[in-house]
Order: C-alpha cells, then structure tokens, then sequence
C-alpha cells in the first residue's frame, strides 16, 4: 500500500477578478492506487459537484509518516 494526500478545491475569484484555488478538504489515505485514493477519499468527505472544482491527488514520499487511518483535516475556510 502507498500513502497519498487527496486535496479538495473551489475555484473562486479574488478582490482583483483572477481565479485561485481555495482549499476545502485534504485528506491522507492508504491505498494501492491514486484513483483508490480518490474514490476512498470521496466517500470519507462527502463532497458533491457544486462544493468542488478540482481534486489533486499527492503520492507521499515513503519515509512521510504513514497514517494508519485515514486523517481528515477540518475545512479550511476562504476569506
């Protein structure tokens, strides 16, 4: 098994009109595949269409602490 970071994203406009990715989930699995991960992901955070834009799905460097289950990090919310 590999241990990856699937990141959750909104794409929104700032003061000055350009677009940026904002951070709505991340979450580090177990799995033996990114598009495992993905999937694994998406059941744990319960997202929906309207809530994400884009996903990035990060492979963890194998001396990163392996996490022996999932680990959700709160929503990290837009200003």
């Amino acid at each position: 098994m590999n241990a990856y970071r699937v990141s959750f994203y909104k794409d929104l406009l700032n003061s000055d009109g350009h677009n940026f990715k904002c951070l709505q989930h991340q979450i580090d699995v177990q799995s033996n595949d990114p598009s495992e991960a993905l999937v694994m992901a998406e059941q744990l955070v319960g997202t929906t269409p309207m809530d994400i834009d884009r996903v990035e799905v990060t492979h963890l460097a194998s001396d990163h602490r392996q996490p022996e289950q999932p680990f959700v990090r709160p929503v990290i919310p837009c200003k």
